[in-house]
Formats: C-alpha cells, structure tokens, sequence
C-alpha cells in the first residue's frame, strides 16, 4: 500500500512494507540495513529514500514523489518508445539498476508499473521486497515475492537470487517500452505458462530494431553468469547510440547535390535528430559547373538547462527549457495571502506566477499544493525569490527558493 506524505515542504509516497516480510526480528533487522544500504544510492534514476522506520507498526518506506505516470500507464496511452527515446530511457533503467547494484542491493521487483517517467528520465520505485546481497531471503520458505511475468529464469528455480534477476527483468521491460508487450505474455497469464515461457523459450525479436535485439539478448541470457551486468549494458548502449549518430552522419556527408540547370541550387535545411541531440545540416549553394559532395556542418541548438532548488532542501529540481515550476506542501493556506518577492537586483522582467490546489494529488487531500510557475531570465544565472503568505489558524508561512542557470 502506497500513500501521499509531507515533511512541511515536499510530498512524499510512502509505502508500507508488506508484514509477511518483516514477520520476525531478524528479517525486520535485514530490512533496516536494506533502508541504509539504499540511503546510499545516489542516482537521478532512482527515487530517493527521505525516511523509514521499519520498528514501528506497520513499517514504513518514504521516497521523493515523482510526478510522471509510470512506463505502464505512458505505453498504454501513447504507444511504445521509439528511436532515441528508448535509448533514452534504456539508458535511464540501467544507470538506476547500476547505482542500485553498486550500493549492494538487488530490487527483485523490476516492472513497468515500478518505474515513473519524469520529466528528468525514468525513476526507478518500489524498494519494499528488495534486500542486500548479503542477506537471506526475506520471504517464508516456498513463497517467491515479485511478479512472475517480469522474473528471471533462475526465481522459479529456487536457486540463489543475485543483481542477475533484476538485469533480466530489464529486458523485459525495455522490450515492453519498445514493443507495448511482455515477451513471456501477459500479466494475468497462468504462473505455469509464463514460467514455461521463461525458463524453455526465447523472445520473439521480430518488432525489434538490431539495437533493441542486441541490448536485450545480452540481459535475457538464461543462465545468470552469462547475463551482462548493469554497467556493461551502459556501455553497450552508448556504443550503439554513438554508431547510429555516425551512420546517419555518414549518409548525409555522401549525399550529392548536382546541378543540371545552369542555376546554382538553393540552400537546403534539414533538421535531424540523431543521439539524443538536435542538429542543423545545411547545405551551400553549388557553383554551375561543379558537381561536389557536400559534408554537412553540425551545430548542437542550446537547450536552456536549470536547477530550482528550496533553501533547506538536501537536494533540488533539474530541468530543461525556458520555463520552470515547482510546488509546495502545506496545510490551512489563505490563498489570497500568497505573493512573491524577488530577492535578485534588478529583479526579472517577469515575476513566477502562484496558484493554490486543495487536495492535490501531489500532496494528498489532507494538504493544500502551492504551485510555483516562472520564465526563465537569461540576464542573471542565478534568481532568488521568497515566497510568504499564511495560515487560516494566523501562522506565517515563508519559503525561499532559488532557480539556476547551468553553465
């Protein structure tokens, strides 16, 4: 069961970890290293840990909220993820899975329904079955946690667990962005049939790109030794980003323009996109006689990129373009005493607008959602602001945020 919480200045969801895990002082013991071993992983990829207690009762595991559907939800609606936005997320999934597995963790629970896409990349979710390296199960003897539709052969063997069975839940789910489908079939398919899909069958590739067939062979090896590691596939996937940027580069420098008419021909723009990254191609203008190959120029466009971060926050908000928000969590607000002052000299030609939400899904119903919404102003890197207003009971509430520029 997962819930909306709030520490006073951001929202959090909180699960509650299921009690057949923590049922003795010894797995409750495990479970509490597992919360410290993953306060120490620091990745973009993965939603971070802002508090638990797993003594108390019913125990508990508070993360960052994230706001983005999850990779189900996004398929579902808009259909599979193609060309440099699978690699994108690929890319996403495993720098998560790395940091994970570098901080001696395995999440056993890899699945589209546990991976939020924001507006930064994918999130990696749902630490409640997870545990260390080098612990035991936590489990009772004969139940397996997870989802058999996204387990890897080993689970159903009853052999040891390693980082392996998350890596192969990987490429199951980078074949699900790319196609819309499971590769072992659906969800609700019988355990018996998904698991005789798994253990004895290979993965229809037809509707994979060569790139997708390469990254996803590498993690659906059945036998964990010969599946690749989190780190490997990064660098796989870089390489093959890398090549397909040359390739469409290499097509373009061999395209020729030649001129029939006696006319020089026009200039021509064409705009790629190719590795993530946008480029210009243009192509000059040719002398009348001369019937040359033309070698396009390429210049990256500047994407503005900011970082918003809250005075008292441990960590802020990144993203990209010449707008930014972000909201705040508080309780009784009187929306009328809302403004907001620039603390910067000379301020910005446009001041970030306020807007209040009773009961918000990004703070909870208990909770009124102050959302702050601004333009980015070049002439500064860096703006500070404060927010004030009050409370309906006449307390003063006041937060102060900064919003960056990055070089």
């Amino acid at each position: 069961m997962v819930y909306m919480g709030n520490n006073g200045t951001r929202a959090a969801a909180v699960k509650i970890v299921r009690d057949f895990l923590i049922e003795d002082p010894a797995s409750r013991g495990r479970l509490s290293r597992e919360v410290t071993s993953l306060k120490k992983v620091k990745s973009k990829f993965v939603s971070e840990i802002v508090g638990a207690d797993i003594e108390s009762s019913p125990a508990w595991i508070a993360t960052n909220f994230v706001d983005g559907p999850s990779l189900k939800t996004l398929i579902e609606n808009d259909g599979p993820l193609t060309g440099n936005k699978w690699f994108e997320f690929a890319h996403g999934l495993m720098s998560a899975l790395d940091a994970v597995h570098e901080a001696g963790v395995i999440h056993r629970d890899v699945k589209p329904s546990n991976i939020l896409m924001s507006a930064t990349g994918p999130k990696l979710i749902d630490f409640g079955i997870s545990f260390s390296l080098d612990a035991t199960s936590l489990t009772k003897t004969g139940m397996v946690a997870g989802t058999p539709a996204w387990f890897a052969p080993e689970q159903f063997e009853a052999k040891k667990v390693t980082t392996a069975i998350d890596n192969f839940a990987a490429g199951s789910v980078l074949y699900f962005a790319a196609t819309g489908k499971n590769p072992w079939g659906r969800e609700d398919t019988s355990v018996a049939n998904t698991m005789h899909m798994i253990l004895n069958k290979e993965a229809e590739m037809a509707d994979l790109t060569e790139s997708q067939r390469e990254v996803i062979s590498l993690l659906h090896k059945k036998s964990p030794k010969e599946r690749s590691t989190a780190s490997e596939i990064l660098a796989r996937i870089e390489l093959l980003s890398q090549g397909s940027v040359n390739e469409l580069s290499s097509q373009r420098s061999a395209f020729s323009l030649k001129s029939k008419s006696g006319k020089a021909i026009a200039a021509t723009l064409v705009t790629l996109v190719a590795g993530g990254a946008f480029y210009n191609y243009q192509f000059q203008p040719l002398s009348q006689k001369t019937s040359t190959t033309v070698s396009p120029s390429l210049s990256p466009i500047q994407v503005t990129e900011w970082s918003l971060k809250l005075v008292g926050d441990s960590e802020g908000k990144n993203g990209t373009g010449d707008s930014y928000s972000t909201f705040i969590c508080d309780q009784g607000v009187v929306k009328e005493s809302l403004q907001i002052r620039e603390l910067t000299n000379p301020p910005a030609s446009i001041q970030p607008t306020i807007k209040l939400f009773k009961g918000d899904a990004r703070c909870g119903k208990d909770f009124d959602t102050i959302l702050i919404e601004g333009n980015i102003d070049g002439a500064k890197k860096k703006r500070s602001y404060v927010l004030a207003g009050s409370t309906q009971t006449g307390f003063i509430i006041q937060y102060e945020f900064d919003i960056t520029i990055k070089d």
